[in-house]
């Protein structure tokens, strides 16, 4: 993924701060950092308070804590999951609609040939605009396009939906996807699951599995180990589907 972005960690606190620029000094509450510094090659630099960093290649999940949010985003336990059942890879060409924030689309743009985005809503649009030219990735479309009115894209590896109406874009994703493609609904609501699982009985895709996936996190130490007090619970439910 190309970028010449850095990430400086402060390594007591974990603090990280993105350096988009690296031709000027770069302030901190722990002192500033010069810019020769941060264009050298040493991995552990100081600020001019004598506090010492480290310095890296800012990585695409350090860039996806930076992305800016609109709407509600997918997060990564979900995206995860989808990478996994899918099996899309550096050849693989994709299409996510309702890109809201970016998150998935930008996720599988990481990790893929090339995504199209349809974005509708005019505000949502600027935001994964501006996400993607954070990243600075060259393999990915962004699309002002409604795409329950049809999909340009042909023989596709992969298309997602974070939709209000998915079922409005079957007879789409039929022709768009290629034979043993996957088509991936994401939901906030089981209402309308429901809805589009029924849609989806005579068309040629194969409904493999519905998922609600949950994420606890654990304290342990040397005195405790204990479940976290809050848990990432429910974000969406997700059918994975395959064109048959």
């Amino acid at each position: 993924m190309p970028t010449m972005k850095k990430i400086l960690i402060e390594p007591n606190s974990g603090k990280k701060y993105l350096v988009k620029d690296l031709a000027e000094d770069y302030h901190t509450s722990f002192g500033i950092i010069k810019s020769k510094d941060l264009k050298g090659k040493k991995s552990k630099i100081r600020s001019s308070t004598g506090k010492e960093f480290l310095l890296l290649d800012a990585s695409f999940p350090d860039l996806w804590e930076q992305f800016q949010r609109g709407p509600q985003i997918m997060l990564q336990k979900d995206i995860g999951l989808v990478i996994a059942k899918t099996g899309i890879n550096k050849n693989s060409e994709v299409v996510d609609a309702g890109g809201g924030s970016g998150s998935l689309c930008l996720s599988l743009a990481n990790i893929c040939k090339k995504v199209t985005v349809y974005e509708i809503h005019p505000e949502h649009h600027k935001v994964v605009q501006k996400n993607i030219a954070l990243t600075g990735m060259s393999n990915i479309t962004l699309k002002q396009d409604d795409i329950y009115q049809g999909i340009k894209e042909k023989e596709l590896d992969l298309i997602t939906l974070d939709l209000p109406e998915p079922w409005q874009v079957n007879k789409h994703a039929e022709k768009a996807l290629k034979d043993g493609g996957y088509l991936i609904i994401y939901l906030p609501n089981l209402t309308q699951m429901q809805k589009f699982l029924a849609s989806a009985k005579g068309t040629s895709f194969k409904v493999l599995e519905t998922v609600e996936l949950l994420e606890r996190k654990w304290a342990i130490n040397e005195q405790i180990m204990r479940p976290e007090f809050e848990m990432l619970g429910h974000t969406g439910f997700m059918a994975f589907c395959r064109k048959m």
